[in-house]
């Protein structure tokens, strides 16, 4: 399974890369833009990343911060695409960001177990292998951690 991992600024490329680290341990082939795609206020795709959007089976979009236009690109072009969207989004990020996006899965500070299991009831509703569904749901639950974790060093 390959996946697309999309982030909201530069500085988040860390907890994608992190990600794409533990992905291989579940066999999934995990593609980060690079950073510099962070940096610009073009909305536009680089022929890489729409390639590799268009390659993916799913779309992992990390949005600690408000994002970068071009994070906002790489989700409409998932959806253009077809592709599973799966967005997890940390509760300081504004809701005009991702509220085209359905559904979104708002990490919920209080009680993370929620969010990750809203995720996979959504995952089981798309009827994933199980394979494929255990691997998602690691990777979710890890990104679900490093927002946490990202919002608590604050």
């Amino acid at each position: 399974m390959q996946v697309f991992i999309s982030y909201s600024l530069a500085i988040d490329q860390l907890v994608a890369l992190r990600l794409q680290t533990m992905a291989a341990v579940y066999g999934l082939t995990v593609y980060v833009p690079p950073a510099t795609t962070r940096q610009t206020f073009d909305s536009g795709l680089s022929r890489e990343v729409e390639d590799r959007l268009k390659e993916s089976d799913v779309i992992l979009a990390v949005m600690m911060h408000n994002p970068a236009a071009s994070a906002v690109s790489e989700m409409n072009a998932a959806l253009t695409y077809g592709k599973l969207l799966i967005p997890i989004v940390s509760p300081s990020v504004s809701a005009e960001y991702y509220a085209a996006f359905q559904p979104h899965f708002v990490l919920n500070l209080a009680d993370p177990s929620q969010t990750e299991s809203a995720i996979v009831r959504f995952l089981a509703e798309r009827q994933q292998t199980n394979h494929s569904q255990a691997a998602l749901v690691a990777l979710t639950t890890l990104a679900l951690g490093l927002i946490l974790f990202s919002s608590n060093s604050k």
